[in-house]
């Protein structure tokens, strides 16, 4: 297959997965509270460790209710059908219709690794990731040189972690992803050192996607009441910013030195704030933590080993310079609220006209494509 564009931040949601698969698979010690769909006065709800989650069919990791006017985008997204039909992102034929409405050949699939935000057993969570894994591992089979599934790994045990990535790389899954920010220990700690590994023999990348920055929230219903919006709007705003933290904790932490055959990817971060934080790293390491002995700066521990993705940002095409040209993925963050499906091609040409077509390429294909093992 000749591939033009293929969008590397994708997602699949808990909300449009089948609503019996955790009940059919799952080990039959957790079938009573795994992720399920249950029939309601308010319609399909989905159900864990016995607490509702939201909506069957909602709006991305949220799970909440669909309505018209949520925004401009989902708007759009229902003037084009995609609410209608069926659940188009886990439905193969309905999901190639999508890729094709959006010009798009090819797309990698983050899962539904924010459910371990919403349960509380560990063991549980960990089996929810496994069942999930072999489904879209057949999931992509229904067609991969188009679908690209990331495994969910499990953050509260590094051997654990380890295993179930070499567990899906033999299923057939390309990638993985993995939860930094509620981990059992630090990004920088060396015992993530056995997944670390495990990526690195696999030749699997791991990506650190996104969750949102901590922003502080409101403190009792008044607040909220009166200042929700003014907090909701600076959260979105922030929500790529703690990826900082990621990137700096996996360059400090030495592991890209101890496996150099390891690969990163910054998920859904952009790309912009880079040139600072990397700029930053280099005269922090070189000033007060040279004692690390790093092989290289970091900045350029990065160049040789991380990736991050964007789907639309204006002042991209100067900041290509400054992060490397091999280091940077477009996605379009289907079929996410507040992603650019089904307008993709116009803010691919109105973010990258200006740039030399090959190194457009390389954003919109080439980098994906060789990370992933589509080229």
């Amino acid at each position: 297959m000749s591939y033009r564009i293929i969008s590397a931040d994708c997602h699949i949601d808990m909300t449009w997965m089948p609503g019996d698969l955790w009940v059919k698979n799952a080990p039959a010690r957790f079938r009573d509270r795994v992720p399920q769909v249950r029939q309601t006065d308010d319609g399909p709800r989905w159900y864990a460790e016995e607490k509702e989650l939201g909506v069957f069919g909602g709006l991305g990791f949220g799970f909440d209710r669909v309505q018209r006017g949520f925004s401009k985008h989902v708007e759009k997204m229902f003037e084009v059908g995609f609410y209608e039909g069926g659940p188009h992102p886990t439905t193969p034929d309905l999901r190639l219709k999508d890729q094709d409405l959006d010009g798009i050949d090819a797309e990698v699939m983050y899962g539904i690794l924010g459910i371990g935000l919403r349960m509380q057993d560990r063991e549980l969570i960990q089996a929810v990731y496994e069942v999930y894994n072999s489904w879209a591992a057949d999931f992509c089979k229904t067609n991969p040189r188009r679908f690209v599934g990331l495994a969910c790994i499990p953050n509260h045990d590094p051997m654990a972690a380890a295993k179930e990535l070499q567990r899906a790389a033999g299923l057939g899954l390309k990638g993985a992803d993995f939860a930094v920010s509620t981990a059992a220990f630090p990004i920088w700690h060396g015992a993530w050192d056995p997944l670390w590994d495990a990526a690195q023999e696999c030749r699997m990348s791991i990506s650190f996607h996104t969750t949102g920055y901590p922003v502080r929230e409101p403190s009792d219903d008044a607040m909220k009441q009166e200042y929700d919006l003014r907090y909701r709007a600076t959260r979105t705003t922030m929500f790529q910013i703690a990826a900082a933290e990621f990137l700096a904790g996996i360059v400090f932490s030495g592991a890209l030195d101890r496996f150099p055959g390891f690969k990163f990817v910054l998920g859904e971060a952009g790309v912009s704030w880079l040139p600072y934080i990397l700029d930053r790293m280099d005269e922090e390491y070189e000033d007060r933590y040279h004692q690390l002995n790093l092989s290289m700066k970091p900045s350029e521990l990065w160049r040789r080993q991380g990736y991050s993705t964007y789907q639309h940002e204006p002042s991209v095409a100067v900041m290509i310079p400054l992060i490397g040209e091999d280091n940077i993925m477009w996605g379009s963050d289907y079929p996410h609220p507040d992603g650019i499906w089904p307008d993709s091609q116009k803010w691919i040409a109105e973010d990258l006209g200006s740039v030399n077509p090959a190194v457009q390429r390389k954003i919109l294909c080439d980098n994906a494509g060789k990370l992933y093992g589509l080229l």
